[in-house]
């Protein structure tokens, strides 16, 4: 608390109370900045610190290592590996869902439980009903999104096509896994628990369904302290490879890890860029109120130097009132950053499968956001401090000599300005360049962060309409349980409203160029295919390449090669060869980062006959009940993805999240353009309060005074509007290449509607800040305003 025995204390509470205004308009800028910050680092923070404990607590599994088939006596090699602490084997498979009230077919994956339904990995979160008991055929617990998306309740029944085998299934339990914190279904990147869950059901039944009685076809190991992953995953790939392994596959690439992951540093990407933006401006707004202040103020600091006050005791005093002016937004950013956090973890937790998920900060994150805010305000002060240590008491208590206006300035005006008031408002901003381009660039900044942020949702639907409207243009995709030969595609073509069929062949491989590796797989696809095409970023169609391979942009980066490089694939299932393709070209695409090969190619590098893995349907609408009900009882059917459905899902998911952060963004975006334009408004009226009272006195009405203010800032939000759009629009670009990941790429897109609702944002801030400001002209004291010296 300031003590009040020294007069410079009490004309700072002065001053303080004095520029109320602006300090509001300063500390919700900083409230911005602030909340972002802490909202920010404190999400990162619960989703690292939940992530970590509940991996820990129920015992996430550190490699993953798939087979075909092995017996259960290979787990104790598994688990006598250097390096293994814990080894559990497993029975995983893809099944379709025959579920009351869901016309399509939904596909899930069912994982085997041990006989007391407690795994020593990957262990469940029972949120409702049981565990299975491992001695009744077709219990089942199901992930808790799914049921809750489904409508499924304990007791319920439904069918399900388990490796070509039709089963009743009886929900027991709901349930949630470390292993699932985010549920997507294969080449997917949004969640549809409508459409896709996960079940868990007794070892002995799922055994049985898919003739796996004491064996297993996945496992799973945590490793000791100290031990290296890559190791043990070399390990385990020699020894599974006689029962057909697919490769081994550490934490980092399992898929529901990776998404949440990416999450994490987008959130990390989006801390560098948006605070830095609240916190400029604020510092600029700082600049131009101590600034004016210090101009008005001359005479005081002249006396203050006369009287004895050194340089450094008026320095600290306006730096003082800048941190004064400062305080409320550090004060009321950390509370909306804290509101804002838990509203964040609220909707992350929609979308991560957490137990728990508690918004975390602590003291360093509140240091980090009041560090920022003090090096923001000390450079927005710099100025103004410096400009009152220079002035001498001599030179201070000497009015400023008035500015020569008698060049350029005045005959512009005169020129463009049709009557004297608009050439009153042309000289006001000719006079003042500097402040006149800092107040356009502060509102211009506003415009481009509403911009930037708005451009997301434009550029996650053209990563859509890229990927689902363009390149994925099958009604329904059919994935088998294995692979098939041509036969399964004439079954496929006999079915009801089946108007085109095409093939489709993926193979798992590791791909390599030399000392670099991925866990990717090859894609056989038609040339000339209608229903599935390669798209790239730009929306041009690619063809698969004769002889070699296509690989997306992502895949060429992790593996630093390019077109006419040579990669190996080691192919992880039949024969297990050992491939050397060429590199045909790079394509960024939206979605996936397989290697793309003509089908007829791939089959013949495989030594196979004309073989696939699912295909892609074209579909008579009025006949898609009949064909969901005939893929139901389709055996050998692992998988079915139907198009709209997808998109439907995709939509649901983007208006809700979306819709949230466009909320935020232009609450955001109101609150800089609010500041900047407020407080320029203030000062201009500060500093033409004589003109204005005298324009009354000479007759001019309300209005028409009015209009000389506000003309001014009109003018000034104009004049922002091109660079903000431009400085958007390079924003919009750069946030679209931080944000895309390993997993997908997001295009660079604006559409025209966003520019324009940027520039309605904008406006309906300024006109906001207008009304404010004409109250105060109306209620302008003319005598005391008369009085004022120039």
């Amino acid at each position: 608390m300031i003590a009040l025995r020294s007069p410079l204390h009490t004309k700072l509470l002065r001053d303080l109370w004095r520029l109320r205004a602006q300090s509001a308009a300063i500390a919700l800028v900083i409230a911005a900045g602030v909340g972002m910050v802490v909202m920010s680092f404190g999400m990162i923070r619960s989703l690292e610190a939940t992530r970590a404990a509940y991996y820990d607590q129920y015992r996430f599994a550190d490699v993953f290592a798939p087979v075909r088939r092995a017996p259960d006596t290979v787990m104790r090699e598994v688990a006598a590996l250097p390096g293994v602490a814990v080894a559990e084997s497993r029975i995983s498979t893809g099944a379709v869902l025959d579920i009351a009230g869901i016309a399509e077919p939904v596909s899930a994956r069912v994982h085997s439980l041990p006989p007391d339904g407690r795994p020593a990995l990957n262990r469940l979160v029972i949120r409702s009903g049981r565990l299975p008991d491992s001695h009744v055929v077709g219990e089942v617990v199901a992930s808790e999104a799914f049921a809750a998306a489904t409508r499924l309740q304990p007791g319920d029944r439904f069918n399900a096509l388990l490796y070509g085998k039709r089963v009743e299934l009886r929900l027991v339990g709901t349930a949630l896994s470390p292993e699932h914190v985010y549920a997507v279904a294969p080449g997917q990147i949004f969640p549809d628990n409508r459409r896709y869950g996960i079940l868990w059901m007794g070892r002995e039944p799922l055994a049985a369904s898919l003739d796996m009685v004491e064996a297993f076809n996945e496992a799973a190991v945590r490793l000791a302290p100290g031990a290296r992953g890559e190791e043990v995953i070399r390990r385990l790939d020699t020894l599974l490879a006689p029962y057909g392994g697919t490769g081994a596959y550490g934490r980092e690439q399992q898929i529901s890890d990776r998404f949440l992951s990416e999450e994490i540093n987008q959130l990390g990407t989006t801390v560098e860029i948006l605070p830095p933006i609240f916190l400029g401006v604020a510092a600029f707004l700082l600049n131009i109120v101590l600034g004016r202040l210090v101009d008005t103020e001359r005479e005081v600091i002249g006396l203050l130097k006369a009287f004895g006050y050194r340089n450094r005791t008026i320095m600290l005093h306006y730096a003082q009132l800048a941190l004064l002016l400062s305080a409320g937004g550090l004060l009321l950013g950390i509370l909306l950053g804290l509101w804002l956090g838990r509203a964040a973890a609220g909707l992350y937790q929609q979308y991560f499968a957490f137990p728990f998920l508690e918004f975390r900060t602590g003291p360093d994150v509140f240091l980090i956001a009041a560090t920022a805010t003090l090096a923001a305000v000390l450079l927005g002060a710099l100025g103004a401090v410096r400009r009152a240590a220079r002035l001498t008491p001599a030179e201070a208590m000497r009015p400023p000599a008035p500015a020569d206006f008698s060049g350029g300035t005045a005959g512009i005006a005169r020129a463009l300005g049709p009557d004297e008031p608009s050439r009153m408002i042309l000289r006001g901003l000719l006079r003042r360049p500097l402040r006149s381009g800092l107040t356009v660039a502060g509102i211009a900044s506003a415009l481009a962060l509403y911009i930037a942020a708005a451009s997301t949702t434009d550029g996650l639907d053209r990563m859509i309409d890229l990927a689902f409207g363009q390149a994925e243009r099958g009604d329904v995709t059919v994935t088998f349980a294995e692979v098939r030969d041509a036969r399964a595609l004439h079954e496929l073509q006999r079915m009801p409203g089946v108007l085109r069929v095409e093939p489709f062949r993926a193979a798992g491989a590791r791909l390599i160029a030399g000392p670099r590796e991925e866990r990717e797989g090859l894609s056989g696809a038609e040339p000339g295919g209608d229903l599935s095409r390669l798209v790239d970023i730009d929306g041009r169609v690619v063809e698969p390449a004769a002889r070699g391979a296509l690989i997306s942009g992502r895949l060429a980066r992790l593996l630093d090669v390019r077109a006419g490089d040579t990669i190996t694939a080691a192919v992880t299932e039949g024969e297990r060869p050992r491939l050397e393709i060429p590199v045909a070209a790079v394509v960024d695409s939206p979605l996936g980062g397989s290697a793309l090969i003509d089908r007829a190619h791939l089959n013949r590098l495989l030594r196979e006959g004309d073989s696939l893995s699912g295909a892609y349907l074209s579909v008579d609408a009025a006949q898609l009940p009949a064909l969901y009900a005939a893929l139901k009882q389709t055996p050998l059917v692992a998988g079915v993805t139907v198009r709209a459905a997808t998109l439907r899902g995709i939509s649901d998911t983007l208006a809700e999240s979306m819709g949230i952060m466009t909320l935020f963004t232009i609450g955001f975006s109101g609150l800089i353009v609010l500041g900047v334009v407020y407080n320029s408004a203030r000062i201009s009226l500060s500093e033409r309060a004589r003109d204005l009272a005298s324009m009354r006195v000479l007759g001019f009405r309300r209005p028409e005074v009015a209009f000389v203010l506000l003309g001014e800032l009109a003018l000034l939000v104009l004049a922002a509007l091109p660079p903000g759009m431009l400085m958007g629009v390079a924003l919009s670009r750069y946030m679209m290449a931080q944000f895309s990941a390993d997993l997908y790429t997001i295009p660079y897109s604006i559409n025209a509607a966003t520019l324009a609702e940027g520039a309605l944002v904008v406006g309906a801030a300024a006109a906001l800040t207008a009304l404010l400001i004409r109250g105060r002209v109306d209620r302008l004291d003319l005598v005391r305003a008369l009085k004022t010296r120039e």
